[in-house]
């Protein structure tokens, strides 16, 4: 009995001690990089239509955009993309007259403040979509499922979800 309670704690002991190694090899859970960036990336159902889009380093739609009120010139930028993407796709002014507004319109400043915070939890609850947390960051899944302006002048939404493939940066 005692031969296998010890076999027992030893086995138990390994396997905490590699889950432990295996902790400290992998990226943290929270690590996310900030969108800097902005490109035109694929829309729409049939993938044709192209639509201007935060990036990460004009490669990757997989950033974040969180409270920001002091960013670089590329967050800025980015931010600022989010916020006319708003304004067009959800505001009072929207380019679809037809449905009711989801938010109030937005000052284009590129800064990620409490009223680009609230606009997007606003377009989030507005979403109604599982996938979607209501948090007011637009990550890659809220940003995904959000209608953004395309270059001919309409919204739509990214043709891939949740990271549509960039056409050009």
């Amino acid at each position: 009995m005692r031969k296998s309670r010890k076999r027992g704690i030893s086995v138990l002991v390994t396997l905490l001690l590699a889950l432990a190694g295996a902790l400290a090899i992998s990226s943290p859970a929270a690590a996310w990089v900030y969108c800097n960036s902005v490109s035109l990336v694929q829309g729409g159902y049939d993938a044709e239509t192209v639509i201007v889009y935060p990036t990460y380093n004009d490669n990757s739609t997989n950033c974040d955009m969180r409270i920001n009120e002091h960013g670089t010139t590329g967050q800025r930028e980015a931010i600022s993309q989010l916020q006319h993407n708003i304004n067009v796709c959800y505001g009072p002014n929207r380019w679809d007259q037809g449905t009711p507004r989801v938010t109030n319109h937005l000052t284009v400043d590129g800064e990620y403040g409490p009223q680009t915070y609230a606009a997007i939890k606003a377009v989030q609850r507005h979403l109604n979509d599982p996938a979607v947390q209501v948090d007011g960051y637009a990550g890659p899944q809220t940003r995904s499922r959000m209608h953004h302006p395309s270059v001919e002048g309409y919204c739509i939404m990214p043709a891939t979800v949740p990271y549509p493939s960039i056409v050009s940066p």
